[in-house]
């Protein structure tokens, strides 16, 4: 771990515009950001009631199955991988979800698994129609929404199940649905159900975030094949930003196939101390690879990522060989 810090506080930021880094700050910051996993769980029910309660709700309140066209998967596909994360819906401004307890609805139709994605579709929630298409009946919250004019400090929040899909030249996604009383034991959480919205002027969110995006780049400009006989090597690189504003950068080393470091710079928590680029900018930065403490032939992988703030991403990666 002393190793890593040290080898952290090498890195060096400088940008075409003479930005000054405080490189002992920076690496204060990405050291102080730590990453948890969360393991998957599973609550144990009453499968009686279970299938009671499931049986009823497909045969009496489940419509139909959403079939869409292969454009219309396309689209809705396309819009799945750059979800936008906010977006006006009449009177109110959503929001992505992206913290905090799970929500989850039925849905009063089937939904298809047109993509392999095990936290969007759910495999526990998975039915299959005559053909073995498969299809889900089940979704977590995806946006939460306010009214657009409410700057109260706790607004309230209404909930957008799954994310928006494409058919019929309209846009739609799963709202909240008034539960209605049934003739079996209901389960408390599948109190919650749902039912198809239109989003209207959703069409101007799509070409905004996927149509119109364009993707920054990042480019070397030493990035070498030669042996590096010095004990350190000031690798130069750039930022090359699309339509979008810069928010988040991470850098990953590995030294000899294994990872060694990394840091990694958010614009929310980091715009101190990291200069991030806005749209239609480019900008060069300085990356220091020290390599004194080791001798012989030493190889580095350093990877690079950037994300904009309308989820384009870019990754690249140097391999440079020390010999000395």
């Amino acid at each position: 771990m002393k190793k890593a810090f040290l080898f952290l506080i090498l890195f060096s930021f400088c940008s075409a515009n003479e930005n000054s880094i405080n490189t002992e700050s920076s690496s204060e910051t990405s050291t102080s950001i730590t990453t948890t996993t969360v393991a998957k769980t599973t609550t144990t029910i009453n499968e009686n009631i279970d299938d009671e309660f499931l049986a009823y709700y497909k045969e009496n309140k489940i419509n139909g199955y959403i079939e869409l066209s292969e454009d219309e998967i396309q689209k809705t596909y396309n819009l799945h991988m750059k979800y936008p994360t906010e977006f006006i819906w009449e009177e109110f401004t959503c929001y992505i979800k992206d913290r905090g307890t799970t929500v989850e609805a039925l849905l009063d139709e089937y939904f298809p698994v047109f993509y392999d994605n095990e936290w969007y579709f759910n495999e526990f929630y998975k039915a299959t129609d005559q053909n073995s298409e498969e299809y889900i009946y089940r979704l977590s919250v995806g946006y939460y929404c306010k009214l657009s004019n409410d700057d109260s400090q706790y607004p309230d929040y209404i909930p957008l199940y799954g994310r928006p899909f494409y058919q019929d030249g309209k846009w739609w996604i799963f709202g909240v649905k008034e539960f209605e009383p049934v003739p079996v034991a209901t389960p408390g959480y599948y109190a919650d159900w749902a039912t198809r919205v239109e989003l209207v002027g959703f069409e101007n969110v799509y070409d905004k975030w996927v149509t119109n995006a364009i993707s920054p780049k990042i480019l070397f400009d030493n990035c070498t094949e030669d042996l590096i006989k010095e004990k350190s090597y000031l690798l130069t690189w750039e930022i090359v930003a699309g339509n979008s504003d810069i928010d988040y950068v991470f850098i990953v080393y590995e030294k000899d196939g294994e990872y060694y470091t990394r840091a990694y710079f958010e614009k929310e928590y980091n715009s101190d101390s990291f200069p991030f680029p806005l749209a239609d900018t480019r900008t060069k930065f300085d990356q220091s690879i020290d390599n004194s403490e080791y001798s012989g032939q030493t190889t580095y992988i350093v990877s690079f990522e950037v994300t904009d703030e309308l989820n384009n991403r870019a990754r690249s990666s140097c391999e440079l060989t020390f010999d000395n």
